[in-house]
């Protein structure tokens, strides 16, 4: 029985050997060409997503180089402005979204307290900001965009809550 195991190992061997041996260029090539695949997604997916930014803030805020807060934010102003050039009211509602979650995000970072939005927005005084009055409706806005989904928005009333949020920031020097 164990001999018979031996001979089937040996003429096993042999096989895949000889088909190794007559393939084995076929075989780097095709393994060649699924690797530099493989490592082109990974480079696609990497570059796609936002993982290499995050880092590179996350490195940047480390080491104390730049003004990382704001860059963040001018990105996600420019993310606004996109959106808001599309023609769906789902990427117009989030653009409310995000301007106004970038505005609390700057209220916080200046030292305002307060468990929610509108808890920050009252401590603000008309003479930090002129619009601030503009901007408790736009959050008003916000407020029932996300919480009926069904609510429909047009692209100018989007447009015009966006507006406000614009000179708000250029009020508080996040945008020129």
């Amino acid at each position: 029985m164990t001999n018979k195991v031996i001979q089937f190992s040996i003429q096993a061997s042999g096989i895949i050997g000889n088909f190794l041996d007559e393939n084995l260029l076929w075989l780097r090539i095709v393994s060649f060409i699924i690797s530099g695949l493989l490592l082109w997604g990974i480079i696609y997916c990497i570059l796609g997503s936002s993982y290499l930014k995050t880092k590179t803030d996350q490195w940047m805020d480390f080491l104390g180089v730049g003004d990382v807060g704001r860059r963040r934010q001018l990105r996600g102003w420019r993310q606004i402005k996109k959106r808001l050039k599309t023609d769906e009211m789902t990427n117009w509602k989030l653009a409310i979204a995000e301007a106004d979650k970038i505005l609390d995000e700057i209220f916080k970072m200046s030292g305002l307290r307060g468990e929610t939005t509108e808890d920050r927005f009252k401590q603000v005084a008309p003479t930090q900001l002129s619009n601030i009055e503009e901007i408790m409706q736009a959050h008003k806005l916000r407020d029932r965009v996300m919480r009926e989904p069904d609510f429909v928005i047009s692209q100018e009333e989007a447009g015009a809550a966006i507006a406000i949020y614009q000179k708000a920031f250029k009020k508080l020097g996040l945008l020129d």
